[in-house]
């Protein structure tokens, strides 16, 4: 349910939640003050009454009936609805001053026991009740139980009409905030709508265009900023994928150009079966071009969409490159090219996948190296990766162009052999392959030299 509010419902709710909780806290310790202020004033004037009363039996003679109802009556002076009863522990009654149907039942009833005073109510009043004994002869052990109670019924009236008046306070208060509250999320999240609309309007040709910063809130910045590059990103993504449909359609307009070209040339006047032959096996050779290309496209796509799973077999690298050496040899020594390999090393993945990532390389490398030298693969087995490197001499791949070698139809420079084979999609392959057995593939050109390093794990990931 929490997922489908928006966020300024929620900072509301919140808001309106805390709020409501404050107040209710606030609510109970006024009301509990309030109440605390009165019992406190009862207690102390019950107390001190009680004090002057008690000392007064003590000092006065048990039948000195007149010095007491004065001294009673000095204490009950601006109470009119205080009651104070005086019974001997020999069951005499020696004053009952008040109400005396309220008297003679606190006579009868539970003794209060509990130091401070009790609440007790009758006939539409309430009473604040405080119960003392005290010995008013030792000689013959005579003592007395005094229980006083003061009239607090005006208290309790303000109570009654403040209690609630309190708490309808609180309760608007509540609502008060609630709305406030809302109106200043509002106000307060306007930046993100602001911020909002502006994204929403951003198309495919503004990526490039970065959100300002001016009037970004400070809280919004690393928000934004982020957001910035990842627009970056989906630019310079967008850009190559804008440059690699050209591309494609570059590379697949020449072979069906040449296509096209022959078909019209053969159909433009009679042909002997020979001139036919011919012919058809051009095109043959340009159809095998345009599959192979569209198998290596296939390929890539299936690794983007990760439906492409490497096995997990064991590899002798070292075999698998001098089976590669045997293919190569013929092509190595058209260009005058030594292969020279080192090293041995076993590993965990697919065999066919590794072959051809590695044949990538090497017809790379052999594509490169000047005549009369040697193309280097060494193989490093250590114990948590396999190490694979592919070394020629040539020329230098200048520092701006060896981080685009591994894009994908991306031609290092022009094919001075001339193999039409060569469509600058075998580098993307090979670290298509690479990564998908969870290794790195990086490469280095410096004095003369470019090493391509494949670094393989002992075991393939299992989000492989």
């Amino acid at each position: 349910m929490s997922a489908r509010l928006s966020l300024h419902a929620r900072v509301s709710l919140l808001f309106a939640a805390l709020a409501t909780v404050v107040l209710l806290a606030a609510g109970l310790f006024f009301e509990h003050a309030a109440k605390r202020h009165f019992l406190e004033d009862d207690r102390q004037e019950l107390d001190g009454k009680m004090a002057l009363l008690c000392q007064s039996l003590k000092t006065l003679h048990p039948e000195s009936s007149m010095a007491l109802a004065a001294q009673i009556h000095d204490i009950k002076a601006g109470h009119p609805g205080m009651v104070i009863v005086i019974r001997t522990s020999n069951w005499k009654l020696l004053s009952l001053v008040g109400n005396r149907r309220l008297g003679l039942r606190l006579l009868e009833g539970v003794e209060l026991g509990d130091p401070s005073p009790a609440l007790v109510p009758y006939a539409g009043h309430f009473y604040r009740v405080l119960e003392r004994r005290v010995t008013i002869d030792r000689a013959h052990a005579l003592s007395a139980r005094v229980i006083m109670a003061l009239d607090i019924s005006d208290d309790q009236q303000f109570l009654s009409k403040f209690l609630p008046t309190l708490w309808f306070g609180i309760a608007t208060t509540v609502l008060v905030m609630g709305v406030l509250g809302g109106l200043a999320v509002r106000s307060g999240l306007s930046p993100l709508h602001k911020l909002s609309e502006k994204v929403a309007g951003i198309s495919a040709q503004e990526l490039g265009t970065p959100l300002s910063l001016e009037d970004v809130p400070r809280d919004l910045k690393d928000l934004v900023g982020a957001f910035n590059r990842m627009l970056g990103r989906l630019d310079r993504s967008f850009q190559r994928l804008s440059e690699y449909a050209s591309d494609i359609a570059h590379e697949l307009r020449t072979p069906l150009n040449n296509l096209m070209m022959q078909i019209e040339v053969t159909l433009a006047q009679e042909r002997d079966a020979q001139e036919y032959l011919a012919t058809l096996q051009s095109n043959l050779e340009e159809c095998g071009r345009l599959s192979h290309m569209t198998s290596d496209m296939l390929f890539l796509a299936k690794v983007d969409q990760r439906m492409c799973r490497p096995k997990a077999e064991c590899i002798d690298l070292a075999a698998e490159v001098e089976r590669l050496f045997d293919f190569y040899d013929a092509l190595a020594a058209d260009h005058g090219v030594r292969l020279q390999q080192s090293g041995a090393a076993t590993a965990f993945g697919d065999g066919l996948m590794i072959s051809r990532a590695l044949s990538n390389l090497l017809s790379n490398a052999i594509r490169f190296t000047p005549k009369g030298m040697a193309v280097l693969l060494t193989l490093k087995d250590h114990p948590n990766e396999v190490r694979i490197e592919v070394i020629n001499p040539g020329p230098e791949i200048p520092a701006d162009v060896l981080p685009r070698i591994f894009d994908r139809l991306y031609h290092r420079e022009p094919d001075t052999r001339g193999n039409s084979d060569n469509i600058g999609l075998g580098l993307a392959i090979t670290k298509a392959i690479v990564e998908l057995h969870g290794g790195t593939l990086c490469a280095t050109s410096t004095k003369g030299e470019t090493r391509f390093t494949i670094s393989l794990p002992k075991a393939i990931p299992s989000s492989s």
